[in-house]
């Protein structure tokens, strides 16, 4: 199994009614790509100097897997809003 780790930070223009849209978006996904086995998906609540805005944790059965939800239509629909935005994204993709 596949662990895919996404942290994002945003840039101030993006509001926190626009990143709780696009949240939705994401959280949606589960129920168009039928790869993605488990998803989560939540605003940081510490707010620490290091901290990201946003993070997600998404669960596949394999590396092919995950390339169909990358290249998904409607996950790119959600990289759309979300990359004229996007200060800074860190992400990590595992075995578990």
């Amino acid at each position: 199994m596949i662990r895919h780790v996404a942290v994002f930070r945003f840039k101030p223009e993006f509001t926190e009614a626009q990143r709780l849209a696009w949240i939705d978006m994401v959280a949606d996904l589960p129920n168009h790509i039928d790869q993605i086995r488990s998803m989560s998906i939540g605003v940081d609540i510490l707010q620490a100097a290091s901290s990201y805005d946003v993070g997600l944790v998404a669960d596949f059965d394999s590396l092919d897997d995950l390339a169909t939800y990358s290249n998904h239509p409607k996950h790119q629909a959600v990289l759309d809003v979300s990359g004229p935005v996007k200060e800074h994204l860190a992400t990590a993709d595992f075995e578990i």
